[in-house]
């Protein structure tokens, strides 16, 4: 089932955008602008791919010359910086993170620069790092033991914590340092995480506007890319995968009334990738509003069809409560369909399920016993035939010892059998037929021995005829 369901065309596809074909060797310089093309959407062998390539060549070729590398190590580093925005960056623009997009237009955002500036430094022979905050992106270079950090959105922003004049006239002096705090929660990740921000950003974009026909395949092209990565890279990227396609699954349930349709999604999701936390929960939040969604509707056996289909990806807890919530109403609806008769046999055979085993369910299943005794018993009691109903409420008691509405209608019934008693003994007694009054009465006492009214009866009785 799930390979079918895997193949259907209106699902994103769960496939890579792309491929990387350096998948485990350690990213060139050029490796790095290659794979910011293809997570830009950009294929490497397109019109704009080869002309980006060949721009980036070029930039290469100057910080490979002879020249640059005689350069101490320190200002090789803040000449790319400066190289950069010679020949690439014009303007900050803060989503704009497309590799492609940068060297055609000169705009570029903490990421593209980043990228850029990472390639060449790994061109020039830099130990280069990419580092990472919750909301930014920037390089370090370690030179003799000491790391540098490098803020490329800025052209100046090469050693950014270090006060430095960038403008100085008769009158005034301009400095540039950038405060500690814009790099708060730092933290060094590997290389094809870092390259992978770019494709990163751009799903995260896609995934506001439930572009998840692109948003998907370039998250898990991101996923592939990392695969090598260390476990805290692999793990991240995998939470941004598990974020677009968790929320692909979350519209078609919630947005679309699609809940079953979102579990089908999580089964190709699941066999492509593999399961995760973030994606387990949304799973069984599905899978129980499918069953929610099928009952409202009245389609018991849709939900547990449904159920059926699914029970096993979800998690044993939640299967549980969903298996008691389809059973329950299965039960209840069964037994409001069958003959008194045929319901009770059945609302018995039902508590050998293990569902029947909640205490909710199990009380629900003696509610439903009680109502049939109820709906055998009623048309008697219409009748006036109370003796008769009171005998089926106690054999209801019997399997649903403590229900309080078959203890009420027994309670009902013998009063109101008291009542009828009374009145054929006091129509008797005003005739004159004191015999017939006294057996009639005493015959009621002993159905009824605690009845006050006829205990009342009989003791003037007794008393009328004593005196006689």
């Amino acid at each position: 089932m799930v390979g079918a369901v895997f193949a259907q065309a209106d699902f994103p596809s769960l496939e890579p955008a792309f491929v990387f074909d350096a998948a485990e060797r350690t990213l060139s310089g050029e490796d790095v602008i290659r794979a910011g093309l293809e997570f830009s959407l950009c294929p490497q062998d397109s019109p704009q791919g080869t002309r980006v390539l060949a721009a980036y060549r070029e930039l290469e070729t100057a910080v490979c010359a002879d020249s640059f590398l005689s350069l101490a190590e320190a200002d090789r580093a803040e000449s790319i910086l400066t190289l950069m925005y010679e020949r690439v960056l014009t303007q900050y623009v803060a989503d704009q993170t497309n590799i492609a997009t940068m060297f055609a237009a000169g705009t570029y955002n903490c990421v593209s620069s980043s990228v850029l500036y990472f390639s060449l430094a790994k061109a020039a022979g830099l130990a280069v790092a990419g580092q990472e905050t919750p909301d930014h992106a920037f390089c370090t270079v370690t030179v003799d033991g000491k790391r540098i950090d490098v803020e490329t959105t800025n052209p100046d922003g090469f050693n950014p914590g270090v006060r430095k004049v960038v403008e100085q006239t008769a009158d005034t002096m301009r400095y540039f340092v950038v405060p500690k705090k814009y790099y708060a929660g730092r933290r060094e990740v590997g290389e094809r995480k870092f390259v992978s921000l770019v494709g990163r950003n751009l799903v995260a974009t896609m995934n506001e506007k439930n572009d998840f026909a692109r948003g998907v395949p370039l998250a898990a092209a991101c996923l592939a890319f990392t695969q090598s990565a260390d476990e805290a890279d692999a793990k991240a990227v995998r939470a941004d995968f598990d974020t677009v396609a968790g929320n692909y699954a979350v519209v078609l349930d919630q947005h679309r009334s699609q809940s079953e349709r979102a579990l089908e999604w999580l089964d190709a999701v699941f066999a492509r990738w593999g399961a995760s936390v973030a994606l387990q929960n949304i799973y069984d939040t599905a899978a129980y509003n499918c069953a929610v969604n099928y009952l409202n509707a009245g389609d018991v056996a849709q939900a547990q069809r449904a159920f059926a289909a699914h029970k096993t990806a979800v998690s044993e807890k939640n299967a549980a409560v969903i298996a008691t919530m389809v059973f329950a109403r299965y039960v209840e609806d069964s037994a409001r369909s069958l003959p008194a008769d045929d319901a009770i046999a059945f609302l018995r055979a039902q508590r050998n399920d293990p569902a029947a085993k909640d205490r909710a369910v199990a009380a629900r299943i003696n509610e439903l016993e009680a109502y049939c005794w109820y709906q055998k018993l009623k048309p008697l009691f219409d009748q006036g035939d109370y003796l008769a109903a009171a005998a089926l409420a106690d054999e209801g008691l019997k399997s649903v010892p403590d229900n309080r509405n078959l203890k009420t209608i027994r309670s009902q019934c013998y009063q109101n059998y008291a009542v009828d008693v009374h009145n054929a003994y006091a129509d008797l007694a005003n005739a004159g037929r004191y015999d017939e009054a006294l057996a009639v009465v005493q015959d009621g006492l002993a159905v009824v021995p605690a009845n006050a009214t006829l205990k009342n009866d009989l003791k003037r009785l007794q008393s009328f005829l004593q005196k006689r």
